[in-house]
């Protein structure tokens, strides 16, 4: 939901034939559209956690070619011959030294997706390939259960908060990665919070880190203590051998001793139950309808955690009856009791109006007691409804939002860092600031971020707070655009074949105006389309009609070129680009005007 603030410069040199200045062509990037030209497609991406390590499970039918990069450290899978379902994304992991997973289309012809793994270290990793069209990426850490020292953002992409597990690096592997949910429904019912019963037992999550630092001297003292029916003996037992760490891993005894713990109602016990059942733990398969039931035992005794997860649970509507207002009800009691994600999904309810009224003054509250846990998301939030008020009852404060967006970029937020770039080119504090944006854009970059990638090489092209350097503008553009940062696809095509700062080249300026082009840009399709119709061939002739057909409503120059197209073709070849041109359509959903 974060806006992205920050402007599609497209330089004046780079205005060409579609006769638009750079000024009518700054604003937003288009929205990405998948193109579905050929039947191989990378699907769901799924990160995770296991025990010293994480897993990445992607839903693709072959197996990727594998490199590595440095200065940031990166692994690359590319997966040739499939578009990448669904569009781009970010997915946050924070989990110990991996710290985000970036996924695009990286080549449009021929079709490649690209997953991209952010780390703060030189990773070793094991590709499987699955008979069920699963891939499975392995990566394990060098220390065995690491932890992020840094603060984990949502599930979700970072500049597009969901209702998600948004938790501080505290979780240890017993809590599986929540996967992003579809967006609730807006069911308004239960807006009192729950009455709450307190606890100072240990959870869960803070039995699993003791579980994790035993000494092989505890054992023996742990397992006489367990077998005489202690439950907090049990539970450290379970989780022990849950973690592998001094015992050989065994998730079915796990179980059996937290079910013996249980039976005495410990609450760490029916909490950690509950993480195994909706994760699949020890089980054929996950339970979330059991789940449900531990977590209400747990946070019947007063655990917050448990409260947080079952809230998800609602939220999801994964495995059990989605529930916008039991959602909220939970993660109110959670986020009254302290807990960071249970604030910031619960304000995103009152900003949505979902489960609760829409109420955007305690969507601040809750944003603001969540951002002082340090959590990336609600700093984020609050930066775009100072500067970008989602109703007259919020004002404008730019020097708000700037300090919000700053604590978040001190905790490592490239989205910040690109926010804070454009606030300052685009003269928001009252004056324009290209070298300052420059700084800020180019912190976000140096993270490998697209939207930084992108802002630096448009501030080579114009000259903002730099002196003009096509060579470096080249450079920048050139990673935004591989990574499917569409505006960096469209620009770098433009000085490829207008041969800004190096020879034109027809050829490279064609592949990127496709990839832009097939995501559903207007004014990249009508740039291919003339490329195209300069071609002799037959299907020259046939993908330039197509592709200036689709611009035809959006640039208006397609009108002449797609007439001057028509004269040197045939009545078959019309009547083939027409079939190509329903086909596009009806692939992305749109509607010939």
């Amino acid at each position: 939901m974060i806006a992205r603030l920050y402007t599609a410069l497209a330089c004046a040199l780079m205005c060409g034939s579609a006769g638009q200045t750079a000024a009518q062509q700054m604003g937003k990037p288009q929205a990405a559209a998948t193109l579905s030209t050929t039947t191989a497609s990378v699907g769901n991406i799924d990160v995770r956690p296991r025990a010293g390590g994480i897993a990445i499970m992607v839903t693709a039918p072959v197996a990727p070619a594998s490199s590595r990069a440095s200065n940031p450290d990166r692994l690359i899978f590319d997966f040739a011959g499939c578009e990448l379902k669904g569009g781009n994304r970010h997915i946050a992991v924070n989990r110990g030294p991996v710290k985000e997973l970036r996924a695009s289309l990286f080549s449009a012809h021929p079709a490649t997706a690209r997953i991209v793994v952010d780390a703060t270290e030189t990773l070793n990793f094991e590709v499987k390939q699955q008979g069920n069209g699963i891939v499975v990426i392995d990566i394990p850490f060098r220390k065995a259960g690491a932890e992020s020292a840094g603060t984990p953002t949502n599930a979700a992409t970072e500049n597009q908060p969901s209702i998600a597990s948004a938790t501080p690096p505290k979780k240890p592997d017993i809590s599986e990665q929540r996967s992003q949910p579809t967006k609730i429904s807006t069911d308004e019912n239960r807006k009192t919070a729950l009455p709450k019963r307190a606890n100072s037992s240990p959870g869960a999550y803070a039995m699993m880190e003791k579980a994790k630092a035993l000494r092989v001297d505890d054992l023996q003292q742990l397992e006489d203590k367990s077998g005489a029916g202690d439950p907090e003996a049990q539970t450290m037992l379970a989780l022990a051998y849950h973690a592998g760490v001094l015992l050989k891993k065994d998730d079915v005894e796990a179980a059996r001793l937290l079910h013996k713990a249980a039976d005495r109602q410990y609450m760490a016990a029916e909490e950690s139950l509950g993480i195994f059942a909706e994760t699949g733990i020890g089980l054929e398969h996950p339970a979330p309808g059991e789940a449900l039931n531990w977590y209400k035992k747990a946070a019947e005794q007063g655990s917050v955690d448990a409260e947080t997860d079952m809230a998800l649970l609602y939220a999801n509507g994964k495995g059990v009856a989605r529930d916008p207002a039991q959602a909220a009800a939970w993660f109110r009691r959670a986020a009254e009791g302290g807990d960071a994600s249970a604030q910031y999904n619960l304000a995103l309810m009152y900003e949505r109006g979902e489960g609760v009224g829409r109420d955007y003054k305690e969507a601040i509250r809750w944003f603001s007691a969540a951002g002082d846990h340090n959590l990336i998301p609600p700093l984020l939030a609050l930066g775009e409804t100072y500067l970008q008020p989602p109703s007259p009852e919020i004002t404008t404060d730019v020097n708000k939002a700037i300090e919000y967006y700053q604590r978040a970029a001190n905790l490592g937020s490239a989205v910040a860092e690109v926010t804070l770039g454009t606030i300052y080119s685009k003269g928001l504090t009252g004056k324009v600031d290209y070298s300052q944006a420059f700084g800020w854009y180019q912190k976000s970059a140096s993270k490998g971020w697209p939207d930084g990638e992108f802002a630096v090489g448009v501030s080579y092209a114009m000259g903002h707070g730099v002196p003009v350097d096509y060579g470096q503008a080249r450079r920048w553009l050139t990673a935004a655009a591989n990574q499917g940062q569409i505006e960096a696809q469209y620009d770098l095509a433009i000085i490829c074949e207008q041969g800004n700062g190096a020879p034109p080249d027809r050829e490279l300026a064609s592949h990127y105006y496709q990839m832009a082009a097939e995501r559903g840009m207007a004014k990249a399709q009508y740039r291919y389309g003339v490329l195209l119709a300069k071609g002799t061939a037959s299907a020259d002739k046939i993908a330039a009609y197509r592709w200036l057909t689709l611009a035809e409503t959006t640039v208006k120059e397609s009108a002449s070129a797609l007439g001057d197209v028509k004269k040197n073709m045939s009545a078959q070849e019309i009547a083939e680009a027409e079939q190509d041109v329903a086909q596009w359509r009806s692939a992305h959903g749109t509607e010939k005007r």
